[in-house]
């Protein structure tokens, strides 16, 4: 018997893959909202993946490895995203995170320059802006889920997403 977390695995790679083309369609921003708009980029590292039993993967490591060649293609032929690097603003605030799709679980998150202080006052700045980024991207993830479960309004996303696909690596 599968269980939830397999069943549903497939939309973590849906959002992020959605979330490049959300950022790319509307010049590198995201409505969220409950937040605005979060500047959404993708940095150094994307790895995609095709789906079902044996994963075929494409790691593209660059500054900009959503605009490569190599990652466009990849997407074209049905890959999704996998892990990514998210460089992520909202407002002043400078945030990365890996993310890796399957269980949307962080890696490497770094965070804006803490304040001066003591030591006190910096973790609690630490934890703050820790739970900020969670905030962040789980805000982006229920945007995408709430879209995605409306079948009316998923419909034409869809289609704009497989016409932008074929077009990004053409």
């Amino acid at each position: 018997m599968q269980d939830s977390r397999d069943r549903f695995a497939f939309l973590g790679r849906e959002f992020l893959t959605w979330l490049w083309f959300a950022s790319e369609t509307n010049n590198g921003f995201v409505a969220v909202p409950e937040l605005g708009n979060v500047r959404v980029e993708f940095g150094q590292r994307l790895t995609l993946e095709s789906a079902g039993n044996v994963r075929e993967g494409s790691t593209v490591s660059a500054d900009s490895p959503s605009q490569t060649e190599e990652a466009r293609t990849a997407l074209r032929v049905g890959k999704k995203v996998a892990r990514a690097r998210l460089l992520l603003d909202l407002g002043e605030r400078h945030f990365e995170v890996g993310l890796d799709a399957e269980t949307l679980t962080f890696a490497g998150v770094k965070l804006p320059a803490l304040m001066a202080g003591d030591d006190a006052m910096k973790t609690e700045e630490r934890l703050r802006l820790l739970d900020e980024v969670e905030n962040i991207v789980d805000s982006l993830y229920m945007t995408f889920v709430n879209l995605r479960r409306d079948e009316a309004a998923w419909e034409p996303v869809r289609e704009a997403l497989r016409t932008w696909v074929q077009e990004v690596a053409a």
